[in-house]
């Protein structure tokens, strides 16, 4: 497992509409950085405490995805509103470096391909392999054999690569089926 050592995000923590206090970090994941917090408390402080350890859990995660860290970058100023603060989280791998490998063992990915013209929505599962890579299996029911069916599709080694692959099997292998 990799690890990192001290890392420095920026993040802005803003109080909820029941009082709890909310740490987000909207350039670190900016698909949902902005709407959904990455760690909350009653207290400021907790709060902060919390987006510690959880950004720990997530940049170690991206690691065990095999992606590379995101570099860190500044949130613009001009789209926090008066109630975000602006602040920076310091994170390191090793308080939680137990924590996490643990945590990450039963660590895997659903990737999903939804089909408008039938509203089917098709999902393929990944599990890390021993080579650090990770396997595609694709989970069926086979009417033929009234079971559900795993197929093992691909190894790749990067989530994205999973994704377009999955995409490109569906389209050309179960979508092109079902047609004929």
């Amino acid at each position: 497992m990799k690890s990192f050592g001290k890392l420095v995000y920026p993040a802005f923590v803003q109080q909820d509409d029941e009082g709890m206090f909310c740490v987000y970090f909207p350039t670190l994941f900016p698909e949902s950085g902005w709407e959904f917090p990455l760690s909350k408390a009653k207290t400021k402080r907790k709060a902060i405490k919390n987006a510690e350890k959880d950004l720990a859990y997530s940049l170690a995660g991206i690691l065990y995805d095999n992606e590379e860290l995101p570099e860190p970058i500044p949130i613009q100023s001009d789209r926090l509103s008066p109630e975000m603060e602006l602040i920076n989280i310091e994170t390191l791998f090793e308080p939680y470096g137990q924590e996490i490998q643990e945590h990450l063992k039963g660590r895997h990915w659903h990737i999903g391909y939804y089909d408008e013209d039938t509203e089917e929505y098709l999902e393929a599962i990944g599990f890390k392999n021993d080579q650090g890579m990770w396997d595609i299996f694709y989970e069926f029911y086979s009417e033929e054999e009234g079971d559900h069916i795993e197929t093992f599709l691909f190894t790749v080694k990067l989530r994205s690569e999973a994704e377009e692959r999955f995409k490109q099997y569906v389209e050309e292998k179960i979508l092109k089926r079902g047609a004929n």
